[in-house]
């Protein structure tokens, strides 16, 4: 293919001519339409179109089905019988007759906190539900991938205990629990709080102290 060049043209471009500056018009010549008529011909042909004289519909015919082929109906690049099939983190099945959406399977918030699942993505919105609730607070907890921290504080009288209610209950059992405070007491009966018991909701703390109640800390760990 090429462009004209012919005697007359201008920058390999048709014109009519100017007689006024000596410009003849361009001269078709038979290379050009030699080049012209192969190339439309090849077209059709490669098409599998047989050239039949009087058909002006066979060009347009010939780029209809050589775009099909090259779309997929098996004489193109990509034939739709061609499955897209998922593997791994990636969800679609199906050919390519018509258009599909490829997912990528997102964790929910449960199966993040599962911990178990090993085809699925976690989006930030499922790592926080997963990981679990928090109260930030002087009393408060957070959930770790299952494992929950608890604290708070506390207020107990001389020779007395108190129960401390954890901000959320550990839904399996609470596995540690310790407290923080006291007093500064040489007498040997006289020992800072203690937890003496504990539960999956809650804990008591016995103070040993003679004549005055303290104050202090407690933490809690469990799952």
């Amino acid at each position: 293919m090429h462009r004209i060049d012919g005697p007359g043209h201008v920058g390999n471009q048709f014109t009519s001519g100017d007689p006024s500056i000596g410009q003849q018009a361009t001269m078709v010549t038979a290379d050009w339409l030699n080049d012209m008529q192969g190339n439309m011909a090849r077209a059709i042909e490669q098409a599998g179109i047989a050239l039949a004289k009087g058909n002006f519909d066979q060009l347009y015919a010939a780029i209809v089905a050589i775009a099909a082929g090259a779309a997929g109906d098996g004489s193109g690049a990509v034939p739709t019988t061609r499955q897209l099939i998922g593997a791994g983190l990636v969800q679609v099945i199906g050919d390519l007759a018509v258009d599909r959406t490829i997912n990528v399977k997102k964790a929910s918030p449960a199966s993040v906190a599962a911990m178990i699942a090993d085809d699925e993505a976690i989006t930030p919105f499922a790592l926080q539900g997963g990981a679990g609730g928090s109260l930030m607070a002087g009393i408060g907890y957070k959930t770790i991938f299952g494992l929950i921290i608890q604290w708070g504080t506390y207020s107990v009288g001389a020779n007395a205990s108190v129960n401390v209610t954890f901000p959320t209950t550990f839904p399996t059992m609470c596995v540690h629990a310790d407290c923080a405070g006291g007093r500064l007491d040489y007498g040997a009966q006289d020992n800072n709080p203690v937890v003496s018991s504990k539960s999956a909701g809650a804990a008591t703390i016995f103070n040993a102290t003679d004549g005055v109640g303290v104050t202090g800390t407690w933490f809690a760990i469990g799952f």
